[in-house]
């Protein structure tokens, strides 16, 4: 491996270098084993743990080991009472018996209601929702409920959805224009993430979802595919916010609500994307009214934090943070096992061996290390949402975030990278460099996209770091044919990748601890990354 060295000479506040000195670093990345990832990941993806559910008995012992490798290794306790532990409660909400929605029309001398069928013509997401909610309000057409300033598009112009239920249709328009929304491949925009977060900017009450005409699924398919789930107790952080119930519809549904237009809900997406415009209305005289009763209970649940202070009396104070999710989904009902070797054993796993190489690097840091291992990713990022609210160190003094969910499986030689650019060339740079001193690996920018249809920036834990500006890099291997499924388990991971990745991971980190400058931020437009670098 080669050593680099850079004098800034004195121009530290000017000029900026990713090289450093990969020497300092050697020791501690020599101590990074497979034979170590091996022995934590058996013991996270075993029986004892149970699948690692948020909420379930196995995610806290699993908590407690990695809280007895931080206490071997020396690191600083952050939590309450020199805990290693920053507890919080989550809210777990399940679907109750009264579910209810139905449609209301005023016809001058009196109105007419029409009550549908769960299961029939909609069914309803307990996630999100803290409690039980009933709501009649007017009820908006607003096409595919999407506001994307690059494309000259928004399906909200024109109407106002302040304490509006909303009606959409699922997925994206197909449009003739070629730059707009081309059908070839969804955007971010057909992501009903993104639909709900523009609803709730725009103050819908509700959504209801439409089944996309186009679409050859049946609605009682989508029902019996998404019916497990549905049944999955919802989590979500106590909030004092509004919550939006989303509700899916069947495309006879959606044609009885929007039956005051004179049209279908075909024939005004043929009017919208004929047009190339949204075609977006009140419909008059017309009210939805829904009633989503939920069950719930108060839990606790914890992340598991470490730090490891710098040694510079400047910029000692100053952190870099690597984080990864240590919760996975638990067990199915008939109580097998999901292990969640690779989601996110690895990377739980490799978060603790960077842990013990920045402690025994014959060399201290400049700038300290936090250590974060998340709960609550699998319910929504819930863990590290609410570290990024109560921070435990500065966010203003958190230079980077470096995430690691899923290192273990696919291409041997290579590993995505995403979002390293986003936020901060400097940090891309960094961690360019840091790989070029690895052999064999490759860096692959597949994914690398906001608007890239897997979504995958937005699906980590470092998502609710970039939400505060601190710059981030995701290694992520892929999903596989095991993802999500009680076939993730120990013996289908590659430890020998696992190791090189850990070891690009803790190189880039020491590189950006150790550099003359934190990260700065971009301005302008994004560079453009081929799909792979090697040098």
């Amino acid at each position: 491996m080669a050593a680099i060295a850079v004098s800034l000479s004195g121009q530290a506040d000017i000029y900026f270098s990713p090289a450093f000195n990969t020497e300092e670093a050697r020791s501690g990345m020599e101590s990074i084993s497979r034979t170590d990832l091996e022995a934590h990941l058996r013991f996270l993806a075993s029986d004892i743990t149970e699948g690692r559910a948020t909420g379930e008995p196995g995610l806290d012992i699993a908590a407690e080991y990695i809280a007895s490798q931080f206490r071997r290794l020396g690191l600083t306790p952050l939590g309450s009472g020199e805990s290693y532990f920053q507890r919080y409660e989550l809210i777990k909400a399940k679907l109750g018996e009264s579910i209810e929605l139905s449609l209301l029309v005023d016809h001058g001398a009196g109105s007419v209601r029409e009550a549908f069928q769960y299961g029939e013509d909609f069914f309803v997401s307990p996630r999100g929702l803290t409690g039980s909610m009933e709501v009649q309000a007017p009820i908006l057409f607003a096409g595919y409920g999407i506001t994307a300033e690059e494309y000259h598009y928004d399906d909200y112009t024109g109407i106002t959805a302040e304490n509006s239920i909303v009606l959409i249709i699922d997925g994206e328009p197909e449009l003739d224009n070629p730059s707009r929304f081309s059908g070839e491949t969804d955007t971010r925009y057909a992501d009903l993430r993104e639909k709900l977060a523009t609803a709730k900017k725009n103050g819908a009450a509700a959504i209801l979802v439409a089944s996309n005409p186009k679409s050859e699924e049946l609605f009682s398919d989508k029902f019996k595919r998404w019916k497990g789930w549905l049944r999955r107790e919802g989590m979500s952080l106590p909030t004092s916010e509004a919550t939006v119930p989303v509700f899916t519809l069947s495309e006879t549904a959606a044609d009885r609500i929007v039956a005051s237009s004179g049209k279908t809900l075909r024939q005004l997406q043929i009017e919208l994307e004929s047009e190339g415009r949204s075609n977006s209305q009140a419909l008059s005289r017309s009210y939805v009214r829904l009633n989503v009763d939920l069950e719930k209970e108060t839990i606790v649940s914890q992340n598991v934090a470490g730090y490891f202070p710098g040694s510079d009396p400047f910029i000692g104070h100053e952190t870099v943070a690597v984080s990864a999710h240590y919760d996975h989904v638990g067990k199915n009902s008939e109580g097998k096992i999901y292990y969640g070797a690779d989601d996110n054993g690895t990377g739980t796993s490799a978060l603790m061996e960077i842990a013990e190489a920045v402690v025994s690097n014959n060399n201290a840091p400049r700038r300290g290390f936090l250590f974060l291992a998340v709960s609550g990713e699998e319910r929504g990022l819930l863990g590290s949402q609410y570290y990024v609210e109560k921070p435990l160190l500065p966010l203003s003094n958190t230079v980077a975030d470096l995430n690691i969910d899923m290192i273990g499986r696919n291409a041997p030689d290579s590993i995505y990278v995403i979002g390293s650019n986003m936020i901060s060339q400097d940090l891309h740079d960094i961690n360019e460099f840091a790989a070029s001193q690895m052999d064999d690996l490759f860096l692959n920018y597949r994914y690398n996209a906001k608007d890239d249809p897997q979504r995958f920036y937005y699906r980590s834990d470092h998502y609710n770091f970039a939400k505060f500006g601190i710059p981030i890099v995701f290694y992520f291997a892929g999903t596989h044919k095991d993802y999500h499924k009680p076939t993730d388990t120990v013996d289908k991971i590659n430890f020998a990748k696992v190791e090189k990745v850990s070891r690009l991971i803790f190189l880039t980190g020491w590189g950006v601890a150790n550099n003359e400058t934190r990260p700065r931020k971009n301005a302008g437009q994004l560079p453009k990354l081929p799909d792979q670098i090697k040098y």
